[in-house]
């Protein structure tokens, strides 16, 4: 039974990665980032540069002191402004790539110094946001960029898979065909999304990007059951309510994606898979953030649900090995 569990994650997969173009992922993922570094001096802005990208990025950073020109630059995945003093580098600077295609984001330092490691931790996280598509490359690119790479490939598939499934309810409201059409909106949409999650993080570890497949066998062991939730969670959830169903449905593609991004990214860090309680930290964790996002409808959806069952916590959902196995299964309270 567990080999045929196994085998019919891989074949679900397998049939989901021929619906999915990866090319795209793969081509940015394999194209090396390149910043501009303004800062007070020349002196100030190489060794910030290499705070944030370590040595891997000093040959494709521009460093420029403040009263520098920026001409002629070329392609630029962000610039970074540290002026402290507050001459108007930044506006100069916006103005001087202001017809650059893509638009280039602009991102302030504002460390106290060069060394500043909070100031540059919180840079490179507000970096990606800026620059989402180019995590993998940052990440593959830039070990320093690595935890923050895997960290955003993981916080935007989870919400991009919860908005689906908070917009996706709304079919249900139509008895029985509506509820067949969501259930296999559901199937296909958040399955495409976490493989490409897997190869976006497969990218950001440095993998060959070329073996699609052997990445997946690789990482299938790692997540399991876990990419196939919805099997069960699925049958049940869409069938009740629209109310009663959505909070459920929420937990678990917000949940079950956090968790399985995070089992994964956990692996290409220690080449080992996480315990049963690091899976189920993970879950837990993932399904208190859901009510932090700032999604429409969803405060009230939450709050709703709340009221209506007399102030218990909204079920979660529990990631559970037995074994060598994965498995995901929603839970409410345990008596």
């Amino acid at each position: 039974m567990q080999r045929l569990g196994a085998l019919d994650a891989m074949r679900t997969m397998m049939n989901v990665l021929r619906e999915v173009s990866l090319e795209e992922i793969r081509e940015q993922a394999q194209t090396a980032p390149r910043l501009l570094i303004v800062a007070p001096s020349s002196d100030d802005s190489r060794r910030l540069g290499l705070a944030i990208t370590g040595p891997e990025g000093q040959f494709s950073s521009i460093y420029r002191a403040v009263d520098e020109p920026v001409d002629a630059v070329g392609r630029l995945d962000a610039a970074i402004i540290w002026d402290p003093e507050r001459t108007g580098a930044g506006s100069r600077i916006a103005e001087a790539l202001r017809f650059e295609s893509p638009p280039v984001p602009i991102v302030r330092f504002e460390g106290k110094s060069a060394d500043d490691a909070t100031a540059i931790d919180r840079l490179r996280a507000d970096l990606l946001k800026r620059n989402i598509d180019r995590a993998p490359a940052f990440g593959r690119a830039l070990p320093a960029f690595r935890a923050a790479a895997a960290k955003q490939v993981i916080d935007e598939t989870a919400s991009a898979n919860v908005q689906f499934s908070l917009v996706s309810n709304i079919p249900t409201l139509l008895p029985v065909i509506g509820n067949i059409a969501a259930a296999g909106a559901d199937f296909i949409v958040l399955t495409k999304n976490q493989v490409m999650m897997l190869y976006k993080l497969a990218a950001v570890h440095g993998r060959d990007l070329d073996d699609q497949r052997g990445i997946l066998q690789e990482v299938l062991p790692v997540v399991g059951a876990g990419l196939v939730w919805r099997t069960v969670a699925r049958e049940a959830v869409t069938l009740l309510p629209f109310a009663a169903g959505t909070i459920p449905k929420l937990a678990i593609a917000y949940g079950g994606t956090m968790a399985v991004g995070r089992a994964a990214d956990f692996y290409y860090r220690t080449g080992m898979r996480p315990s049963r309680d690091q899976l189920e930290q993970f879950s837990r964790q993932a399904v208190e953030r859901l009510r932090e996002l700032n999604l429409p409808g969803l405060r009230r959806i939450l709050k709703s649900s709340d009221a209506t069952q007399g102030g218990k916590p909204t079920p979660h959902l529990t990631i559970v090995r037995d074994d060598d196995r994965i498995k995901s299964i929603e839970s409410g309270d345990n008596d």
